[in-house]
């Protein structure tokens, strides 16, 4: 009875023991803690769009995104620090890019930045207008170098390289007069548009230039192909769906904004940037010849043309309504009151161009090819003129020097080249030679040992056209450079016109133009019979 009890006690005993442990234990655990809720601020949507592309570069490996918040510099007196508003990643393809830049191009680099000065603010104003990111202006850094007069091998034009489509589907005038691709102003309004519309479609900055480089349809098919949703998907590792240039555009900009932001960082020290463009805007009426405008504004042609660098020709549009026109800052009243002055057949002298009557089976094909013209700039010059109902006597208006050539992109090969024979080859001596009456390109080249080709090459000259007093630049072998050879004709001929004969080929057979047969014999058409005579100054056998 005694053990019972006994047990029974140490039973309890332990049972309380028990009892006073858990309740110590518990009693010492943490209180549990308030959850917590975080209301995330709504993202704007650049945000969301710099979060989403960190989010696959992480899956891509890729290093982190740049912050796109404006930050104030901590001390006063420290530089504010560079902030973007389009997503900058850093990555290997973006490093390349930057070295790219720095060692294999930087006198270009250079020379971009320093253009940058003239166009950026402008640029900037125009793509906030639109209600988007100012830095998407380093496209046109990318594209052209700033340059108004860029052409591309694939027909792009201007600073922001538009194609002929591209450009009129936004409003662009392309025509024989004007090229608006080449407007600054102009063309920074359509390429806004134009990006504005590739980011409603892409979401995503990166696909939009992506787009705008190779076309939105490209893009669209890039991306179903890879089942993909962003720029880095459809243009990593071996996906050679896109061209490379197009793999490579992304990263060029992001290179290119990176260093624009911060040159001295990067090397690029001393750069005098170009100041940005001013200018005061004049009404003239259509057809305004430009060497009479610049002469009312008191500067020359070419300062004429650099500020509008859209015009094509001599003249401003012949048809339509009343052009703007640009000039220097603070001339347009005294432009105004001289222009107001001017009697009209003065405001539209046509610098250059001639007027010719139509002969008796004259054609524009046949007068475009006595004249060395395009039938194209021909029918342009005369848009009123029907080539199915010539009339004799008819006045036709022929473009001065090639009409074409008259483009500065038609000639950039031919201008490469004179620039390329800036000295005088081995073995030459450079002369310049003054045409005289009855000079064609054949007498020259002969007189000289030279070959005619290389006569045109030589003077960025695209036709064989020349006009009395016309300076050429000559490379002549040194015996025949101490003294200039007499190009004048040395003797005339009379040739009898035979069974089968045409001016033309009469015309090759002596080295003379059908022109020139027909001023000497003064002939009105090209109708010859076998039995005439036809006088030939000059010509060889």
């Amino acid at each position: 009875m005694k053990l019972k009890t006994i047990l029974v006690i140490a039973c309890l005993a332990l049972a309380a023991a028990g009892c006073a442990s858990t309740s110590s234990t518990t009693s010492k655990a943490p209180a549990p803690q308030p959850q917590v809720v975080t209301v995330k601020p709504l993202k704007p949507p650049q945000a969301e769009i710099s979060a989403r592309v960190a989010h696959e570069l992480k899956e891509l490996g890729e290093k982190e995104v740049v912050t796109e918040t404006k930050k104030p510099a901590e001390q006063p007196d420290q530089p504010e620090q560079v902030t973007y508003d389009i997503p900058i990643v850093i990555n290997s393809r973006v490093e390349y890019f930057i070295d790219y830049f720095q060692t294999r191009v930087p006198k270009r680099f250079k020379v971009w930045l320093s253009r940058s000065g003239r166009y950026l603010p402008m640029m900037r104003a125009i793509l906030k207008e639109h209600g988007l990111p100012e830095d998407l202006v380093y496209l046109a850094l990318i594209e052209s170098g700033f340059s108004c007069q860029a052409y591309s091998r694939a027909h792009a034009v201007g600073p922001w390289q538009f194609i002929r489509a591209t450009g009129r589907r936004y409003g662009l005038k392309i025509n024989y007069w004007v090229d608006e691709r080449r407007d600054p102003v102009k063309s920074t309004h359509a390429a806004a548009s134009y990006l504005k519309d590739l980011h409603a479609e892409f979401g995503s900055w990166y696909l939009a230039a992506a787009a705008y480089n190779a076309g939105e349809n490209k893009i669209r098919r890039a991306l179903k192909r890879y089942k993909a949703d962003n720029f880095w998907s459809i243009s990593q590792g071996r996906r050679y769906y896109l061209k490379r240039e197009t793999r490579q555009y992304v990263p060029k900009m992001i290179a290119a904004a990176i260093i624009a932001k911060e040159p001295a960082k990067y090397g690029f020290t001393n750069i005098v940037y170009e100041a940005p463009m001013a200018y005061d805007v004049v009404e003239v009426h259509p057809g305004t010849s430009l060497g009479v405008a610049a002469k009312l504004a008191g500067i020359n042609s070419r300062q004429l043309n650099y500020l509008n660098p859209e015009l094509r020709r001599w003249a401003v549009p012949p048809t339509g309504k009343e052009y703007s026109l640009r000039i220097p800052p603070g001339r347009k009243a005294s432009f105004e009151i001289a222009y107001a002055k001017l009697p009209v057949p003065q405001r539209k002298a046509r610098i250059g161009a001639i007027t010719v009557k139509v002969h008796r089976g004259d054609t524009l094909g046949r007068i475009a090819r006595v004249h060395g013209v395009s039938l194209g700039d021909l029918m342009a010059m005369n848009p009123r003129l029907n080539p199915r109902r010539l009339r004799i006597g008819q006045k036709v208006v022929v473009p001065p020097k090639g009409g074409r050539a008259a483009y500065r992109t038609a000639s950039r090969k031919s201008s490469r080249s004179t620039r390329r024979l800036a000295s005088s080859p081995r073995g030459t001596h450079k002369i310049t030679h003054r045409v005289r009456r009855g000079d064609t390109m054949w007498h020259i080249a002969r007189a000289y040992n030279l070959n005619w080709r290389d006569i045109l090459r030589w003077n960025g000259k695209r036709s064989s056209r020349l006009s009395v007093g016309q300076k050429l630049v000559l490379y002549v072998p040194s015996n025949k450079a101490e003294g200039k050879v007499d190009t004048k004709p040395a003797r005339t001929k009379i040739y009898i016109v035979k069974r089968g004969d045409n001016l033309w080929s009469i015309g090759r057979r002596y080295g003379v133009s059908t022109r020139q047969l027909k001023r000497w014999n003064n002939l009105r058409s090209s109708a010859i019979t076998p039995g005439d005579k036809l006088m030939v100054k000059g010509g060889g056998s």
